[in-house]
């Protein structure tokens, strides 16, 4: 048996995040220093800061919660983390975001608020610079709301925007001058984004964008998981959808190999994962062995009376058959001394039609005596009975009377059923002796050529297993009304029921085709006379296959009890139940334990698969693969050498394992031979973005270049932005 497989626990997902309480040091350390503030504004985290410090001072999710307080009679706003301390605020979270576009910007206001709150800032405005990240191609709308809320609400000195992606190359070493290139490849929470990088700048005119991301696969993941469990115990929720994709999917390499290794009884335990929901285990109370032995004694004394009860009525029956054999022999009797009138006036009011249904009667009542009576002496009723007379058999009918031809004709019909009786009984043991016979040679057959003999058993049962299915897929079709064999057979009974059956050749199309079959009455006719019961045939095959199973069960060695056809097409040895149920332990639907366990396998590998292959859920786009391709040939041959020479991956979707080496493996397809590449990841795909906003920040000449200025604001409006390498161009 098989190592025991590990068991994953999933529970509510619980935020132990620590309460961020309001700063102290501004005072000391930062007012009135002009230190710049780096926010990350990610459509999933935010994570904002203080430039000069080395990691952001707050990580929260960017979710808004508006409800009211029912104990406290209050309308509370709760920002982040603190959203998941109340129920109602849980159910009444909203982003700012749609897509990765910043739509809410009330919400986005009570974040900045939350971020400046927290920092200690207690001026009434934001005397310090910002850096703030934003998407690939944001809308200038957006932007421009943005920086209306940021000068007018705020009236932030000057601020920098940058995508975060190329924010996060820049931490990890690359656009540091004009000659560093690559392929920027942000796998994020909404989308993916292909950003091609030249000369040290971004290039997006030539970015390709995916709609497929960690909220996607969240909720594939979701989907999958609904589609398999419909009848699971517990709804899991959209947490807890996003902790089975973080912590089980992976990238697969090659995913027909990974599908083929799934499916494969022997790898199967590889790649499955147990996954534990919480449960109540319901409480069993344990019974001591006195318990056990008067419930035992309980049982048995209720077994005894029922077969008293039994025997009882079987007498009770038994005496009233005897009672009704003495009054049906005595009214027989009587016929003697009573005149035929008066006899028959008796016999028609007792309840018989004449005297031959009274001696059928009395014939019935006494086999059913002499069968309970030895029913209870235990003797065996098959046993052959003497010959019946056949004294008038030879005696031509000319020289009886009426009665004894009566006699003759129920002698010759015992005689009959006697010599069948007969036959069949000798037939059964010349065939008894011939499967003797024949055992007998295959005994010694099996032992002189034990190999051969196996071969042929197992050749045997294969065609018995072919000609069971054969009959079971045939059956299949014809239950479908759609089937080519179903609509043969339907066309055969309506020229069978037409008055003028249509001829052989090739109908003209002017003619007026056959339409029977087309109304479901027709079809509701068919099935009526198509109904059979199991044929013979079909009983042989099975006494066949058994029997060829037992002997391969017992001479060789290499069959096994799986290998049987019944255990072969059990529906707990399919591969969907073991798809969803598992290969080990065995399936127990009474284990609540199991009840409530779910079973990821193909969906590990299938929810990744979906960024190089969007058809899987439908989404009309190239994949990942395909999608650098298109990018990298735009550029010639030189230009080409240096945008594929590095290869940056980030975002958090990109954490999943396995995403770096499909990457590696897909150029190695698509490049040419001795092509020189690289494919980087990010240190922290989750941290760089704001690290490298924070460099960007504390480089002066950088920040006083791009920046755009409140002046500049009031000047240009609120759509105007300074072009640079790491951000976005003005439209």
């Amino acid at each position: 048996m098989s190592e025991e497989p590990p068991v994953y626990t999933l529970d509510e997902k619980e935020y132990n995040a620590p309460y961020y309480s309001i700063r102290t040091d501004y005072e000391t350390e930062f007012l009135n220093t002009q230190t710049p503030i780096v926010i990350d504004n990610g459509s999933h985290q935010c994570r904002a800061g203080w430039a000069t410090e080395k990691n952001p001072a707050l990580i929260f999710d960017n979710i808004v919660s508006r409800y009211k307080d029912r104990k406290a009679n209050l309308n509370m706003i709760s920002v982040g983390m603190d959203v998941y301390a109340d129920p109602a605020g849980r159910s009444n979270a909203r982003s700012p975001f749609d897509g990765n576009v910043v739509c809410d910007f009330d919400r986005m206001e009570t974040v900045l608020d939350y971020i400046f709150t927290t920092l200690g800032i207690n001026t009434s405005s934001i005397d310090h610079p910002l850096v703030m990240t934003e998407p690939v191609c944001v809308p200038p709308y957006s932007r421009k709301q943005m920086d209306e809320l940021l000068f007018e609400c705020y009236g932030v000195p000057s601020v920098l925007f940058g995508i975060d992606s190329l924010f996060g190359f820049y931490a990890n070493g690359g656009l540091r001058d004009d000659d560093s290139s690559g392929v920027v490849i942000s796998a994020g929470h909404t989308a993916t984004h292909v950003i091609p990088t030249l000369h040290g700048k971004g290039l997006l005119e030539r970015t390709k964008r995916i709609s497929y991301g960690g909220t996607q696969a969240t909720d594939y993941m979701l989907k999958l998981m609904q589609l398999k469990y419909p009848t699971f115990p517990t709804k899991m929720t959209n947490s807890q959808a996003q902790e089975l994709m973080h912590n089980h999917v992976l990238i697969a390499d090659d995913y027909q190999s990974a599908l083929k290794k799934i499916g494969n009884r022997d790898t199967f335990d590889e790649v499955d994962r147990i996954i534990q929901f919480p449960y109540t285990a319901p409480v069993i109370e344990e019974k001591t062995e006195e318990e056990l032995a008067r419930q035992a004694a309980k049982k048995e004394e209720n077994a005894r009376r029922l077969r008293e009860a039994a025997a009882k009525s079987r007498l009770e029956k038994l005496v009233q058959r005897e009672q009704e054999y003495e009054a049906f022999t005595e009214l027989k009797n009587a016929k003697a001394t009573s005149t035929k009138k008066d006899w028959m006036a008796r016999l028609k009011e007792t309840g018989f039609k004449d005297e031959a249904d009274l001696d059928d009667t009395i014939k019935q009542v006494d086999t059913a005596i002499q069968r309970a009576r030895n029913k209870e002496l235990g003797i065996d009723e098959n046993e052959e009975k003497e010959p019946p007379i056949t004294t008038l058999v030879d005696i031509p009918d000319e020289h009886l009377t009426e009665a004894e031809r009566k006699e003759k004709r129920k002698q010759k019909l015992m005689k009959a059923n006697y010599d069948a009786r007969q036959r069949a009984k000798k037939a059964k043991e010349e065939a008894k002796a011939a499967e003797e016979e024949q055992a007998r040679l295959e005994e010694e057959k099996r032992l002189q050529y034990p190999e051969k003999w196996i071969e042929e058993v197992k050749e045997k049962r294969q065609g018995v297993v072919d000609r069971i299915k054969r009959r079971k897929r045939l059956a299949m079709e014809l239950s479908d009304r759609r089937s080519r064999a179903s609509q043969l057979r339907m066309r055969s009974i309506a020229n069978l029921a037409s008055d003028t059956p249509s001829p052989k050749q090739k109908r003209r199309r002017k003619e007026e085709e056959d339409t029977f079959g087309a109304d479901d009455e027709d079809w509701m006719i068919y099935r009526e006379i198509s109904r059979e019961d199991e044929s013979d045939e079909e009983e042989e095959d099975l006494s066949s296959l058994n029997h060829y199973e037992s002997l391969l069960l017992q001479y060789d060695p290499d069959f096994l009890p799986e290998h049987s056809y019944e255990a072969s097409a059990s529906p707990t040895n399919t591969l969907m139940h073991m798809l969803a149920r598992g290969k080990w332990p065995p399936y127990d639907p009474a284990d609540m334990g199991q009840m409530h366990q779910l079973h990821v396998n193909v969906e590990r590998v299938r929810v990744g698969e979906v960024l190089f292959q969007p058809n899987i859920v439908g989404l009309d786009q190239a994949g990942l693969t395909e999608t650098m391709h298109d990018i990298v040939r735009t550029f010639n041959a030189d230009e080409r050498k240096q945008v594929v020479k590095t290869v940056f991956v980030t975002g958090g979707f990109s954490t999943l394992p396995g995403f770096s080496s499909r990457i590696s493996s897909s150029l190695q397809q698509l490049l040419p031979v001795g092509t020189l590449y690289s494919v980087k990841r990010a240190k922290n795909p989750l941290l760089d973005a704001w690290r490298g906003a924070a460099m960007i920040a504390q480089n002066a000449a950088y920040h006083q270049q791009y920046a755009v200025t409140k002046q500049e604001y009031e000047e240009y409006g609120g759509e105007y932005i300074k072009a640079h390498g790491l951000g976005n161009v003005f439209q």
